[in-house]
């Protein structure tokens, strides 16, 4: 009993480690927030800048050093012989920055705006892997549906070959009519092996997506099956104007807010230019003890210090800083033109995603409508070809006819979802 009992726990804990772990789309974009390397480069890149502002800011505080030397100094001075003097000294200086016309709170403010400019495009690399996950999970949905209707063609082709062989049988058909519903039967399970195939590249870009193999593989998207019964009535609707969404871009696009902070700094970096025509002040103060031999002590102090206000300034640099400041005065009119075309793209890129969700959503409409009409026609031609009244090839046209609008349906359905999320990552929602 014991042995059984055993082998029926081993038993169940094989099937649940070997049963494949359903994934749903929100675990899927929190993995890919987790695991994508491009997302990992974004953080260290706005991490870097974020110690950049530290080292910028450390110039307001005061600079400590300390010094420490020891060895031989050779010494020799007039109408007197020369020696060696053992040396043993020790320094301590400080400076601390007084005043330096912006040049100092000019690179922290630089600093500090592109910190900011790159967080936000760390935000904005997040919304487009967002966007990247929706569009490999809709195309996985597509390419299974599209599974299920080459399952559907494959099912109808070879009942078709039945019938064709009791036709044939009863003396009703020609076997040209047998070998070529075994021809359909071939080529249908064809398109079903080459769905399959579609599957697994689908699987792999999602894969790349995520930044990783969920689950050593074993894992299936999760899915409900499809109702193809007036289908178009199912879509969400977008009912906000295109002026609406352009604006809430305009205030959501996160590369936006980054060519604005660029901009900003830009203008920081003019600052920090020109601030080189001015002096710079500082206060310093210098404390030196030395260990003294004795044939030195009329000459070498034992102890002695300093403190002084210093000024910096570089009266004539050849032309160096009216170049710099030039540059970047350049630099500023290069970060606006940048904002003005990232603008331009962002509203393109609304204006493309509104129409693409309004042609999906005809295109569902149509696709159905063909649909609808197809399987009449079908059983139109099956009526007609039971009756004698038509070939063979007529009812294969109508029956390919009707499974070629079916897949039409399903990727109209799933190229409007993705149109939807497309539209969602061109608002910055």
């Amino acid at each position: 009993m014991k042995i059984k009992f055993l082998f029926l726990s081993l038993f169940l804990v094989t099937w649940v480690e070997a049963k494949p772990q359903v994934l749903t789309i929100d675990e899927m974009i929190e993995m890919s927030l987790t695991h994508s390397p491009d997302i990992d480069i974004g953080r260290l890149d706005f991490k870097a800048a974020q110690e950049r502002i530290k080292f910028a800011e450390g110039s307001y505080l005061p600079r400590l050093d300390v010094k420490v030397s020891s060895g031989k100094q050779y010494a020799k001075l007039r109408h007197q012989s020369g020696g060696n003097i053992d040396t043993l000294k020790g320094a301590l200086g400080a400076s601390q920055l007084l005043y330096d016309f912006g040049k100092t709170a000019g690179r922290v403010m630089g600093s500090t705006e592109e910190a900011l400019a790159l967080e936000a495009q760390m935000q904005q690399i997040i919304s487009d892997k967002i966007f990247l996950v929706k569009q490999s999970y809709y195309n996985i949905l597509k390419t299974k549906s599209i599974i299920d209707v080459q399952v559907k063609n494959v099912t109808l082709q070879k009942q078709q070959l039945k019938r064709a062989q009791k036709y044939l049988e009863a003396g009703i058909k020609t076997i040209i009519d047998v070998s070529d519903a075994q021809v359909q039967v071939e080529q249908a399970q064809l398109d079903l092996k080459n769905a399959k195939y579609d599957l697994e590249l689908k699987r792999a870009v999602l894969e790349e997506v995520l930044g990783y193999v969920p689950y050593n593989d074993n894992y299936v998207v999760y899915s409900q099956k499809l109702n193809m019964q007036d289908i178009s009535k199912t879509l969400p609707r977008v009912n906000t104007s295109l002026h609406q969404l352009e604006l809430y871009a305009y205030k959501h696009r996160y590369v936006l807010s980054a060519s604005e902070y660029y901009v900003r700094g830009a203008e920081s970096n003019v600052n920090v230019s020109s601030s080189e025509y001015y002096p710079t002040l500082s206060l310093n103060g210098n404390y030196e003890a030395q260990h003294v031999d004795s044939s030195a002590l009329m000459i070498t102090p034992e102890r002695q210090g300093e403190i002084s206000v210093n000024m910096s300034w570089n009266i004539f640099s050849g032309y160096q800083t009216d170049a710099s400041v030039q540059e970047a005065k350049i630099g500023v009119l290069k970060a606006f033109s940048q904002v003005q075309s990232i603008t331009l793209a962002i509203k393109r890129d609304v204006l493309e995603s509104h129409i693409s969700v309004r042609k999906s959503r005809d295109n569902v409409v149509l696709s159905e409508s063909i649909s609808k009409a197809s399987l009449k026609k079908f059983e139109q031609a099956e009526k007609r070809y039971a009756n004698e009244l038509s070939d063979y090839v007529e009812l294969q046209d109508a029956q390919q006819g009707y499974i070629t609008s079916l897949s039409e349906v399903v990727k109209a359905y799933y190229d409007y979802f993705i149109a939807m999320a497309k539209l969602d990552h061109a608002i910055g929602k």
